[in-house]
Order: C-alpha cells, then structure tokens, then sequence
C-alpha cells in the first residue's frame, strides 16, 4: 500500500508522526506558512489613506498600511537594527522606527537616519523596508511573505471569478473571536475537510443540512465543501442565495464559510506542536451598529459557537490519540475524505 499515491482508494493516511514530529513542526513554518498566502486582516483597518496596523505571521511581525489609497506591507523590522516600525495599529505620515528614529515613507523609502554622518558607503536613498505583497479579496487582507510566492489570482486560480456571485465585496467586518485548542493546527484543519463527521459530532447542524447531498469539490490549492440547507430551517441557519452552505478551504490554513448575508472566516494558527489558536471573524453585508444585540446574530453566533465547542472536543480527543500506540495510520474514505487527502499531499509536498 502507497501512502502517497494519488488513488484516494489505495492511499494511506499520513503516520501519527505527522501531528507529533516537533521538527516536521518547525519546518512548516517557511516550508509551508511563509510560502502561502496568509489571511492577516480587513479593509476597515485601512480605512483611510495613512491607517496603518500590525500583525503577526509565524514569528515574522508585519506592518501594512493605505499609502494614499495604496495598500502596502512590510515586515515590521528597521533596516538599521531591527527595531520595530510600529505597534498595534493607528495612523501615521511617517514611518518612524521606535528604537533610534530611522524615518522611512509610507512607500518604505527611507527619509531620515539620525546621526549617521560619517558612516562610509551609506546612502539612504538605498535603503527600503522589506515589502510583502498585499492583496485584497472582498473585505479581507492576504500577504504573501517570501518573494517567490505567486500572486494571489495564481495561487488560487479562479477563486475571484468563483466567488464574485456572493458579493464578498459588499461585506463588513462584524466581530473577531479566538479559540484556544490542544491540538496541532492540521488535526484542527483535517477536521474541517470533511463533513463526515458531522451526523455524530454536530447533532444540530446535521438537522440543519441535507447531509445526503453534502459535496466536496476540489481545486489545486483549495476545497469547497457545499449542503443544501433544509427548507425549514433556512431562516434560522442562514444560507445562500441559492440554498446553499458554502465552506470554502484556503490552503493552508484559512477557511471561508459563507450563508445568507454573512462570512464567518477562520485562521488556523500553529502556536507549537500540539496547541493551536483558531481566530474567528464575522462579516457581513450590512452591519448592525451593535450586533451582539440583534436576535438573529445572536442566534447563529451562538450556533458557531456550539459548533466550534464540538469540533475543539473531538479535535483535541483525536490529538491524544495519535500518541497511542494503538494508532500509527489509517484509510481515508473515498466518499468523504478527498479533501483531507489533497491537504496532506499538499503539506508533505507530493
């Protein structure tokens, strides 16, 4: 039997090494997280021309910002001693490192380096923050931090067109939360491929959901996982225009779930080898100025919230059962399980 082979119907799931190898864990920080577009933030940060923010990838810390109608990221290091650019989130004309006042434009051009005269073959009009390409898909932020990563509308070839029926590009952010969990992040993601779960983890949501038609659709670098939602329950679940729950897979680690009106975006990210933290964001077409007061946002957050409840209980169940020794690797379901497949392939690079 082939572990690897492309035959769903032959194929072996990874070892239990695969959720356990602290090496293999530190590998995936540039071979697979430095190289993927990673969702770092929303529109409404950016506002305004000058809005800047922060985050975090992996170790690697980021400034992006609107440079007059531009927007621009950065990691978030001075070319001088690696000091940082910025904190938090604000709005700035200039970029002033907070450790000795090196000066740079919203572009990264470098404008001011105090008390440098003197130093041999230094010219600041050769100096630049190092950039990361930034791009906007609907209301969300993407970066891409190594230079050989290709663009967005590669790297996800055919999402844009896919996706513009939905009008993501009406959306407004809602509400963040996060989620602490004991699980290494692809237990988390292998749980989310699959709706094969669902009928005995998800009691409520497998009412929601016609399960018999659940479907999963594969792409190079994505899955789309789709139900139709039972009649009678589409008021309080939500859906499509079509009838549809829609849950979309970025590899590697971003998920996209789209009903009626709203997405709800989750970022899966590795803290070590068995804890993770999942950050949820909601979004949605208009906005209530108080959401958590609307009856029917409270209901479907209440809903994910049960969902996610369910999914951390089995997720870190299944984390401490890889070191069983009962448990070295098993079979995929050819019926249920192509999405799993197609990401393990993808994160050992098959």
């Amino acid at each position: 039997m082939d572990p690897q082979t492309d035959d769903l119907a032959h194929a072996l799931t990874p070892h239990a090494a695969f959720y356990l190898d602290p090496a293999g864990f530190a590998a995936e920080a540039d071979r697979v997280f430095a190289r993927s577009w990673q969702l770092v933030g929303h529109l409404k940060q950016l506002a305004t021309p000058g809005d800047f923010f922060t985050t975090q990838v992996g170790h690697e810390s980021l400034l992006l910002i609107n440079d007059a109608g531009t927007l621009r990221g950065f990691f978030n290091v001075c070319r001088h001693r690696a000091g940082p650019i910025a904190y938090g989130c604000g709005h700035a004309s200039r970029l002033v490192c907070r450790y000795h006042g090196w000066t740079y434009d919203l572009a990264g051009q470098l404008l001011r380096a105090p008390e440098m005269e003197g130093v041999a073959d230094f010219d600041a009009r050769t100096v630049h923050l190092q950039p990361v390409a930034v791009h906007a898909f609907g209301p969300l932020l993407f970066a891409a931090l190594h230079a050989t990563t290709p663009g967005f509308a590669d790297y996800h070839a055919g999402l844009t067109a896919e996706c513009a029926p939905l009008e993501l590009t009406r959306m407004r952010h809602v509400l963040t939360r996060e989620y602490a969990m004991a699980v290494n992040w692809k237990t988390y993601v292998d749980n989310f491929l699959e709706g094969y779960h669902i009928p005995l983890v998800h009691p409520a949501l497998n009412r929601e959901l016609d399960y018999r038609a659940y479907r999963t659709q594969l792409a190079p670098r994505r899955v789309l996982q789709f139900a139709p939602v039972q009649t009678a329950s589409a008021s309080v679940y939500g859906s499509t225009s079509d009838g549809h729950a829609l849950y979309y897979w970025l590899y590697p680690n971003i998920m996209l779930n789209i009903y009626e009106g709203q997405l709800q975006t989750n970022v899966v990210i590795p803290v070590d080898i068995d804890h993770t933290i999942v950050r949820f964001d909601w979004y949605a077409c208009d906005p209530l100025p108080n959401p958590e007061r609307d009856q029917r946002f409270r209901t479907l957050l209440a809903f994910s919230e049960q969902v996610q409840a369910e999914d951390s209980q089995i997720c870190e169940a299944v984390q401490r059962n890889f070191s069983s020794r009962a448990f070295r690797r098993g079979r995929y379901s050819v019926q249920r399980e192509s999405g799993v497949h197609l990401f393990h392939k993808l994160v050992r690079g098959d």
